[in-house]
């Protein structure tokens, strides 16, 4: 799936640590852990891996590949860590990040992302789009979270405040939609709203129902 420009833009100023590391590399790095292949963790760790994101101030480092091995040269002996589901599907949850921040961070066989065993988006890609959302609302002036991962009795929340739906950072799992003042973010049933100071309708917003 191709990223949106707003993502793209925010890939080229994200900090990476690229691996010296070949495909094939990778490839032998599954089965000598005795995981199997899929083609989309594949793809993830060669489009992705060494990637630096942060929460607050910690670093989050993605990558399937724990140790690159060897010194003072590579010998690509690395590490997945990797665990059977009790789930149907998905079948396997694989680590994907080094990092001390205290949460868990997988990709199922499929590419899917998960935080804490949480389905938060069907694609790294998916991820991406999100990451550049909340920097682009990090960067806007006058913008606060009026609350977050609220459940609502409001129906319709983005035809109420005249939201657009982002295709490109929504999925079955995360929805997104935005104006000229206000962004909105919703999963499994939970809302975070932010808001412009210079919205007009300040009122309009205090008819948003919780249950």
């Amino acid at each position: 799936m191709p990223l949106s420009n707003r993502a793209k833009a925010f890939l080229q100023k994200s900090k990476r640590d690229n691996l010296s590391i070949t495909e094939q590399d990778i490839r032998k790095a599954f089965i000598n852990n005795k995981a199997l292949i899929f083609e989309s963790l594949i793809h993830f760790q060669l489009t992705f891996g060494g990637y630096i994101f942060y929460a607050g101030l910690e670093p989050i480092k993605f990558s399937l590949l724990k140790s690159a091995g060897g010194y003072p040269k590579s010998t690509n002996t690395c590490v997945i860590e990797f665990e059977k589901s009790d789930l149907p599907s998905p079948k396997y949850f694989f680590d994907c990040t080094s990092t001390n921040y205290q949460m868990q961070f997988f990709l199922d066989e499929n590419g899917a992302y998960y935080e804490d065993y949480e389905a938060k988006a069907s694609s790294f890609e998916k991820l991406i789009e999100h990451l550049a959302l909340w920097d682009e609302i990090s960067r806007q002036k006058a913008y606060k979270i009026l609350f977050r991962n609220k459940s609502l009795k409001t129906e319709s929340v983005d035809k109420l405040l005249n939201l657009a739906f982002l295709p490109e950072a929504s999925d079955q799992y995360t929805l997104w939609f935005k104006n000229e003042f206000i962004y909105m973010e919703q999963w499994q049933g939970l809302t975070t709203l932010i808001a412009s100071e210079k919205f007009p309708d300040k009122n309009l917003l205090l008819t948003l129902e919780s249950v």
